[in-house]
């Protein structure tokens, strides 16, 4: 197309003001509105060809970090707990976990320390021995990793109900659940023992866990009108008898 033949941009104030001149008194925003739609419209499909260019950027960077988690290694440490378990539940945690630690498992075995490995140990066998025969989900060996099993909850609770405690929580469960936990049936007490202490638990993760009893108020406490006379006497004339008395005292010695 030549530059003869061009489009020339329409003026709107001019064409008003033509309008006028004839008569009419209507404006023109509707045909600006329909200029300003035409020329968003242009202008949105190079807004389009730029985000289908970095489109790819951002999937290739998804595909970077996806083959970096996958080409993690799992430490020994991490391989030693996943192959610990594997032989306590054997086919069913190949079906639950695979045949390798990966993804979320790895942070948790990483992050296990020995004692808390030989809890879970604990909890997956007496899950066996009551007739569960699939391994915990992820979320749950998180959470076996800080509860008590069987044996600990009954050892735990001889020694709260002997006033015997270890630690703070077996402390406060003495103090505040002690004598409730003393009359429980012996068919409710050990379930009822585990809610005290995940509710000690609690308490002790938002730091308001309180063992230390308030001290004993002095059983002579307040003081009565005669103390405080009595210590401002003493303040203003030291150990001296008042004048008065002393006086009465010495007259009744006379008339002895």
């Amino acid at each position: 197309m030549s530059n003869g033949n061009k489009p020339k941009n329409l003026d709107f104030g001019a064409m008003e003001k033509k309008l006028r001149e004839m008569g009419v008194n209507g404006n023109l925003d509707h045909l600006k509105a329909s200029q300003d739609r035409a020329v968003a419209a242009k202008v949105e499909p190079e807004n389009e060809i730029s985000s289908t260019q970095v489109a790819p950027a951002t999937s290739s960077q998804q595909l970077v970090n996806s083959e970096s988690e996958s080409e993690r290694q799992p430490s020994d440490w991490c391989n030693y707990i996943f192959g610990t378990l594997l032989s306590i539940y054997e086919s069913t945690w190949i079906k639950s976990y695979g045949r390798r630690p990966t993804g979320r498992f790895l942070d948790f075995a990483d992050s296990l320390t020995e004692a808390e490995l030989m809890r879970v140990i604990q909890h997956c066998r007496e899950r066996l021995q009551a007739g569960e025969k699939w391994p915990p989900i992820m979320g749950e060996l998180a959470l076996l990793k800080n509860q008590l099993t069987e044996s600990e909850s009954l050892e735990a609770m001889n020694r709260v109900i002997n006033k015997e405690p270890q630690n703070q929580l077996e402390k406060w469960i003495m103090q505040n659940k002690g004598y409730e936990l003393r009359r429980l049936p012996q068919s409710i007490i050990v379930r009822r023992f585990k809610e005290f202490y995940r509710e000690a638990m609690s308490l002790q993760e938002k730091g308001k866990l309180v063992t230390e009893l308030p001290k004993g108020i002095a059983q002579h406490s307040v003081k009565n009108l005669v103390d405080l006379k009595r210590e401002e006497f003493e303040q203003k004339h030291g150990k001296t008898l008042d004048p008065r008395i002393d006086a009465i005292l010495k007259n009744r010695q006379t008339e002895q």
